[in-house]
């Protein structure tokens, strides 16, 4: 008997899952077929037809043929998914995100089961209260202690109030912010609801549907498993159970009409949600088995009508281009590097969708690829256009204008402004080649003149490099000596005559002598002073030259003597003690500085009768001095203490000048 039983238990289940079979088409999905994970949370469609699946493994795209896994923070579990004016809001184990143009944005750590919308305001229900979608951030909403702490799984507006089901009871309140009526309908576990006609239903996490109106349950059904979740399919009620697969209702009366699970189906027993797609196709999202397409024919609309194609995606130079539909686009002349990405969505034929373009006069052939690139575009307006098919339905055109900007180099303006400039520039250069030429000329003239007046000078200073009243004064001392017989002091005073004058006479046709040379004629110089003038005094060369050897640098013949016979002259001539003369070379960075200091009566005392060759020497050596260089310096004054004149210090540099 037992044996018969079993007999006829297995035939009435092969009757059933054949029948089931008949009348449905039942397509699996899972990880050997490119999802990430078994487990999907969350079913939602955006408005070109792509689904967008929450797995635990991260957020999926499926265009009906292939899954496309997107990046986030992770490749943690995302829990629930909504959808509205083409943004993507993703509850996630890491946080809440939203996906815009393709970018991903953070907006907080709340982890978010439910997204729903409210008087144009995203509402989340977390595992910690109600929260606002703000600009870029999320706020917690302050509605009643015991629902701020509560695990919030659905939020439903009914009539004139908000239901909220938590895991601690269902609550009504009359308003979002600062409700002023809150009341608990239900101290349950509500883990989903769904508005009927008139009245609420609340599935409770324990076998039950509550029927609520007016606040007030008016029924109370009874099912067969664990409840995940409920969803309105067209008239019937669609529960869907831990561990017991799928039952459905009529909502006309609530009377059972069908079980699925793997009894009668392929079908998982393990289901967290379903989701009814814009071609009235039910995906089973499952717990441990991955997605289900489940066609049943009388869901199934005739589908008569043209496919729809949507431009996802632009890219000018590589890079994505915001653009609005029937906005036509103004392009630069570089950015000629243009690529387009369109789609046609349909989950009922994905692998039987072809696509054709045109830029210019005619169609490109039919083709199942969805993206066309043009590179190196001329300026000018196109028209670009494509359509997609499936079999012999084909979809309206979509339309994109846009102009390539003319080369800046080739616009009319430019041209102008060009030769405008061109003609001023070679205006400005043959001006310029004018003015320098003028200018080299008048350098060259300026340079002769110098020249001219630096020959000039050393004329006058040749000319004047000895008072004749000194050499009258040495041929009269040697004279005196021939007279007085003394021979030998005569023959060493004609020596240092004739070295002195040979000395003077060579270096005046020299423009520089080694300093150790003009030392060595103003030593001759010093020393006939001293033997044949009247007047006693005593001399000193010194030397600072910074390790420089003397005979390495280089000066001009004769600057120092005039201004030594001037000191003797009218400095120490007239004074009553010893006269005193002390001559310093100093090597100063860059510069030779000379110092002349005698201990006579001083500049403004001093009296001469050859007035006129005096004055004239100095005048002719300091032009000397300061046409050497427009760094060169030169300075005379008295040298006092407590208002008493001590002497006079002739003071002057001009640049370092060396043979190597």
């Amino acid at each position: 008997m037992k044996k018969v039983t079993k007999i006829i238990f297995l035939a009435f289940l092969f009757i059933s899952v054949a029948t089931f079979s008949q009348q449905n088409k039942l397509q699996h999905f899972s990880v050997k077929d490119g999802l990430p994970s078994n487990t999907v949370n969350d079913i939602i469609q955006d408005e070109i037809g792509y689904l967008w699946l929450a797995t635990d493994k991260g957020l999926v795209q499926f265009d009906g043929n292939e899954f496309k896994h997107q990046t986030i923070h992770s490749t943690s579990k995302v829990n629930s998914l909504f959808y509205k004016n083409k943004t993507l809001f993703i509850g996630h184990q890491k946080g809440f995100f939203k996906r815009k143009n393709k970018l991903f944005s953070y907006l907080g750590k709340e982890k978010v089961l439910k997204v729903i919308e409210i008087n144009n305001k995203i509402i989340l229900g977390t595992t910690e209260g109600i929260y606002e979608l703000k600009q870029d951030y999320l706020q917690p909403l302050q509605i009643h202690t015991k629902i701020d702490f509560s695990i919030v799984y659905d939020i439903t507006p009914f009539k004139n109030s908000i239901y909220i089901a938590t895991n601690k009871g269902l609550w009504s309140i009359n308003k979002l912010y600062k409700p002023n009526k809150v009341d608990k309908i239900l101290d349950e576990n509500i883990v989903s609801l769904v508005i009927n006609k008139h009245r609420l239903i609340a599935a409770t996490a324990k076998k039950k549907l509550k029927v609520i109106d007016q606040n007030k349950i008016v029924k109370t059904i009874s099912i067969n498993g664990n409840i995940t979740s409920i969803k309105k399919i067209l008239d019937e009620l669609w529960i869907t159970l831990e561990n017991n697969g799928i039952e459905i209702l009529k909502l006309k009366d609530y009377s059972f009409k069908q079980r699925i699970n793997k009894y009668n189906s392929s079908i998982s027993n393990q289901i967290n949600t379903v989701f009814k797609d814009n071609q009235n196709t039910i995906w089973i999202a499952s717990k441990n088995n991955g997605l289900y397409k489940f066609s049943q024919t009388n869901y199934l609309e005739s589908n008569n009508g043209n496919p729809k194609i949507f431009l996802e995606n632009i890219t000018v130079n590589y890079k994505t281009l915001n653009f609005v539909n029937g906005t036509e686009i103004e392009l630069k002349s570089t950015e000629n590097n243009i690529s387009f990405t369109y789609k046609t969505i349909d989950l009922q034929h994905p692998k039987n969708i072809k696509y054709r373009y045109k830029l210019k006069n005619t169609y490109s052939p039919w083709s199942t690829q969805n993206r066309v690139d043009f590179a190196n575009l001329s300026s000018g307006k196109y028209r670009f256009k494509v359509q997609s098919k499936i079999e012999d339905k084909i979809s309206n055109e979509e339309i994109i204008v846009f102009t390539i900007d003319t080369p800046i180099y080739k616009k009319g303006w430019f041209l102008i402004i060009s030769f405008t400039l061109l003609f001023l520039v070679l205006a400005l250069i043959v001006d310029a080649n004018i003015k320098s030429l003028k200018n080299k000329n008048q350098q060259k003239i300026n340079k002769l003149k110098l020249k001219n007046h630096l020959l000039s000078l050393e004329q006058k200073a040749l000319q004047l490099q000895m008072n004749p009243h000194f050499i009258f004064n040495v041929l009269n001392g040697i004279k005196s000596l021939g007279n007085s017989g003394n021979t030998k002091e005569l023959n060493k005073t004609i020596s240092q005559f004739s070295i002195l004058l040979r000395s003077i006479l060579n270096n005046s046709r020299l423009e520089e002598v080694s300093l150790q040379n003009e030392i060595e004629t103003l030593k001759n110089y010093l020393d006939l002073e001293q033997k044949l003038n009247s007047k006693t005094f005593n001399y000193s060369i010194e030397k600072s030259l910074n390790n420089i050897d003397p005979e390495e640098i280089l000066i001009p013949p004769m600057l120092l003597q005039p201004f030594i016979e001037n000191a003797i002259k009218h400095g120490i001539q007239p004074i009553s003690t010893n006269g005193k003369i002390t001559i310093l070379f100093k090597v100063n960075h860059r510069f030779l500085e000379c110092t002349i200091l005698d201990n006579g009566i001083g500049i403004h005392h001093a009296k001469t009768p050859d007035k006129n060759h005096k004055s004239v020497a100095l005048k002719v050596t300091k032009e000397r001095i300061q046409n050497l260089s427009k760094y060169s310096a030169f300075s005379i004054e008295e040298i006092k203490s407590k208002n008493a004149v001590l002497g006079t210090k002739v003071w002057f540099k001009i640049p370092l000048k060396t043979d190597y």
